[in-house]
């Protein structure tokens, strides 16, 4: 209804709602400017029935105007009237950072003020909406990122536990096996004693059961010849004398003679660890996977570390070399070994920046010393570093290096050295409380650098801040952490 209505308050002319409207001789209606451009163009007739008018001298239509007035307000929106005068906000108060309107503009409280047409405001307030709006745009897409991280991440942690499930037991039935053998040898330790020592028993039982025959048969025979005759008695005195003064030694109990459950069951438990830990040996440095740069492989017990070789990964590999191959195995699903997931993209993880690196597992305070056999690698860094664990790229390094057929020492512009012999381990020690560590060559017992840290360079270690192990390499010959045997000590109350 509305837009008709609009329809028939147009001008001919404009084609736009009269403004100040006035009605010819005809009856036709025009606004005012529009018919004094047509007669300023020479025309003297009504533009829709051309009927001559002659004087400009019209009379204005206040109906009609008013008509026109009343829709116009109606067609502007109430948010875009001003409060004050209900006139259509066109301007933008630069001091008072609003809209005004033509009223406002001329108002007191405007006066001295700056303004600019509200388009222009929009325009530009409308590209730096845009701008903010492509910010949002890409906040939303790293928390896209970010949620797709933490899915890898889930996955990866399914991963995980299998492969750590799989190790804890795999060590565990090791353990469990040594500790059956160790079982079995004991047992059969008590085994032969209590066969031996109830062989002997036997033997000496037997001896003396023969004894006990003897002196038995001259007891009887004694108290036979007691009972007899003068002339018979005397006969065999001699001989009963000299058989009682010839009597066996009083039989003695045998010492030893039961089994030493002492020597089986006493400290048992320590005996057999002592005997364990012959066949084990401790890592001073557990290489952390969590911190690994994804190329980088690692030993199942963490204690070295190489450049993965992506042609040996699945051929070379022992689980999978000469598999036999199950009636019921599905050939199109991968295998656990074959389900390779790579590592995700954790804060702690090394990336582009600093490729082929991996820590270990962070120091506590005290002194420590570990050895790590790099052997033929011809690309290797090892030493320390520093800093947030979140932000590895960014850490501080103290580092002994071979890059380049190069070895280099730390700190200062002269960090070449050449060494007599080509280094085969590099021995690292840290003092955590001195601030201070030192590089040898343990094999050839050579230093090759120390120094106590200045306080700007190796920060207040805390919770966030954090010194660790360091390595890298790009070779697939591995640098391999010295295990060195448990010590035992026992100490005498």
């Amino acid at each position: 209804m509305a837009e008709r209505l609009e329809e028939h308050l147009q001008c001919p002319t404009c084609l736009d709602i009269f403004k100040d409207p006035v009605i010819l001789p005809c009856s036709h209606n025009f606004c005012r400017a529009c018919l004094q451009q047509w007669k300023d163009a020479g025309e003297r007739s009504c533009p829709v029935c051309w009927t001559k008018f002659g004087s400009m001298e019209l009379p204005s239509n206040l109906t009609l105007k008013n008509l026109c007035e009343d829709l116009s307000r109606a067609s502007v929106k109430s948010e875009d009237l001003c409060s004050l005068h209900e006139g259509k906000l066109q301007l933008f108060c630069l001091d008072h950072q609003e809209l005004v309107c033509l009223v406002c503009r001329d108002a007191e409280i405007h006066i001295g003020h700056t303004f600019q047409p509200l388009d222009e405001v929009v325009k530009g307030h409308h590209e730096e909406l845009q701008r903010g709006l492509q910010k949002a745009k890409e906040r939303l897409q790293d928390y896209n990122d970010c949620r797709e991280n933490f899915n890898e991440q889930a996955e990866y942690i399914k991963v995980q536990r299998e492969n750590v499930e799989g190790k804890i037991k795999k060590d565990f039935e090791e353990l469990r096996r040594f500790l059956d053998v160790e079982e079995e040898a004991r047992l059969a330790a008590v085994r032969e004693e209590k066969k031996k020592k109830s062989q002997t028993m036997k033997e000496k039982m037997v001896a003396l059961d023969r004894q006990m025959a003897a002196l038995s048969n001259f007891i009887r025979s004694t108290e036979e010849q007691l009972a007899s005759g003068n002339v018979s008695f005397m006969k065999k005195f001699k001989t009963a004398m000299s058989g009682i003064q010839e009597l066996p030694e009083k039989p003695h109990l045998l010492p030893g003679g039961l089994l030493d459950e002492a020597k089986h069951v006493g400290n048992l438990k320590f005996k057999v660890w002592e005997r364990m830990k012959e066949t084990l040996a401790y890592s001073p440095v557990i290489l952390d996977p969590n911190t690994a740069y994804p190329n980088i492989s690692l030993s199942e017990d963490l204690s070295s570390l190489s450049l993965e070789d992506k042609q040996k990964k699945r051929l070379n590999h022992p689980e999978t070399a000469y598999r036999k191959i199950s009636p019921s195995e599905d050939l199109s699903s991968p295998r656990r070994e074959d389900r390779h997931q790579k590592p995700p993209n954790n804060p702690e993880r090394f990336q582009k920046r600093m490729s082929n690196c991996v820590l270990g597992a962070a120091l506590d305070s005290g002194r420590h010393v570990w050895d790590v056999e790099v052997g033929d690698n011809n690309g290797w860094s090892v030493g320390v570093a520093w800093g947030d664990p979140c932000l590895p790229e960014e850490m501080n390094t103290l580092l002994i290096e071979f890059r380049d057929g190069k070895y280099k020492k730390p700190g200062g512009k002269n960090r070449e050295w050449n060494p007599l012999v080509k280094v085969q381990r590099i021995r690292v020690e840290v003092d955590m409380k001195e601030r201070a560590v030192s590089f040898s060559e343990p094999l050839a017992n050579t230093k090759l650098w120390s120094n106590k840290c200045p306080e700007e360079d190796w920060q207040d270690l805390s919770c966030n801040i954090k010194m660790y192990p360091y390595f890298f390499t790009k070779s697939t010959i591995s640098l391999e952490i010295i295990r060195i045997p448990p010590v035992v000590t026992t100490a005498i109350r």
